[in-house]
């Protein structure tokens, strides 16, 4: 048994981190006779690069290394994010490095997503997928998880702070606003702020630089657990309604919002495929998704030829912040919502096409700054 203050390169590391890490390759090791070595998180050696951290794995036919990524309560969305991380670290570093996720539990249907992109992982139930030379080909699979445990309360990941998450990863240096300012500038409460703020500092997302100053740290794995939080948590409140429009031309119903938003004088911006489609001119996929500042029913629905039917191919979404109106410099074409919410609304709709786009989006807009610390 390894001890945490053996793995513990990085007074940033969160105790749950280590305790999955901890816990899944003590699961690996009861599976397959394997030595743990060379364990390091964060800004050690290549996890610099983006992922948890780095560890080697000796067998009796060799060693093999990985970066490895950590995380807890793992759902589509979150693997979704990681298989574009994956194809950008490849992309950069080749197949020299393999690339693991560590978990404390990875469901059937993710181990088949997993397996299909050639991400190994081990969870804390003992699911493990290991193809790497020499030596490792090992596949387990169907194990249950014990009953969780209690999470202390935090209103970090609930929506009002992933409102205020949002505005801290687009301006980082905003940390060191006045809770005024800061309550001001992404829509929430200015007792809500408080509480976030507490939550960062003791979750260790926030460090003291000199007198009286902050910075935002580890705001790669903030942007992971934000995007997970959009779809689980932000967007269901986001949801105005879903629609279809009598002609099926969705260009025609884009242009009938932004008439629509000059007449009723507010402000709205095109996401999820339609949005990366004004970024980058690819993929746009097959529904419409807007971010409008004010939804009146009677007068949008008769304005905008509007039917409201379940799954249909628009979807309206109210605006939680000043900041998903904020424009690119010298944005073309119609206004389109900040790239972490377009990216956000890809990763949700899902779709091998979806997907790939996310990934250009990603590599474009996300991975120069918000995406490493």
């Amino acid at each position: 048994m390894f001890h945490e203050h053996d793995i513990i390169q990085n007074m940033k590391v969160e105790g749950k981190d280590v305790q999955i890490v901890n816990a899944a390759l003590e699961r690996l090791k009861a599976v397959h006779p394997v030595q743990v070595k060379n364990l390091h998180f964060e800004e050690s050696g290549r996890a610099a690069v983006g992922w948890d951290g780095e560890v080697t794995l000796k067998t009796a036919q060799g060693t093999v290394s990985y970066v490895f990524e950590v995380k807890s309560h793992l759902r589509p969305q979150a693997v979704r994010h990681l298989l574009i991380q994956a194809k950008t670290f490849r992309r950069q570093h080749g197949q020299s490095i393999g690339l693991l996720l560590l978990a404390d539990y990875v469901n059937p249907s993710l181990c088949h997503q997993l397996k299909e992109a050639d991400i190994n992982f081990v969870d804390t139930a003992g699911n493990v997928f290991l193809r790497k030379e020499p030596g490792l080909h090992l596949y387990v699979e169907g194990k249950k998880p014990q009953a969780p445990g209690k999470e202390a309360p935090t209103r970090l990941f609930q929506p009002s702070g992933l409102a205020l998450l949002f505005g801290l990863l687009v301006t980082p240096e905003s940390v060191n606003w006045s809770y005024r300012s800061l309550a001001k500038a992404n829509g929430v409460a200015l007792g809500t702020v408080g509480w976030i703020m507490r939550d960062l500092r003791e979750q260790g997302y926030v460090e003291p630089v000199g007198k009286d100053r902050l910075q935002l740290i580890r705001k790669k794995e903030l942007l992971d657990r934000w995007v997970d939080g959009y779809a689980t948590r932000l967007r269901p409140k986001l949801l105005v309604g879903e629609f279809v429009h009598p002609t099926s031309d969705l260009d025609a119903t884009v242009d009938a919002f932004e008439a629509y938003a000059v007449e009723q004088h507010m402000h709205w911006a095109l996401t999820g495929g339609f949005g990366a489609f004004e970024l980058l001119h690819h993929y746009r996929g097959p529904s419409l998704s807007i971010f409008v500042e004010k939804w009146t029913p009677p007068t949008a629905l008769v304005a905008l030829h509007l039917l409201p039917h379940k799954g249909g191919d628009v979807k309206v979404l109210r605006s939680f912040s000043p900041g998903v109106f904020e424009s690119l410099d010298a944005q073309p074409g119609h206004p389109v919502a900040h790239p972490l919410l377009v990216y956000a609304e890809l990763l949700y709709h899902d779709g091998d096409r979806e997907l790939e786009t996310a990934r250009q989006l990603y590599t474009t807009f996300l991975e120069p700054s918000l995406a490493k610390d």
